[in-house]
């Protein structure tokens, strides 16, 4: 719901900018260099992923993995739960 919301707010702002309005969406993200809210949240996720792998953070980056597994493995069991039912 929050990503609607977020998307339908750059949405409109890009119409504001002068020129832009009779554009598509898409085609309005690619003169102003932006991206989908989706592809900047798996490119920020990709990021602080491999600065985990170098050590950038400080971070335990096994304990890190281990709880991504976790956490992956329970939402799956979630999902299939929620489709059995």
């Amino acid at each position: 719901m929050d990503i609607q919301l977020i998307q339908s707010v750059q949405r409109r702002a890009t119409k504001l900018i002068t020129g832009m309005q009779g554009l598509q969406y898409n085609e309005r993200l690619k003169q102003l260099g932006l991206m989908l809210l989706e592809r900047r949240r798996v490119r920020s996720d990709l990021i602080a992923t491999l600065k985990i792998m170098n050590g950038e953070y400080d971070l335990n980056r096994d304990l890190f993995f281990s709880l991504r597994k976790v956490v992956e493995e329970n939402t799956t069991r979630n999902c299939s739960r929620k489709i059995q039912t």
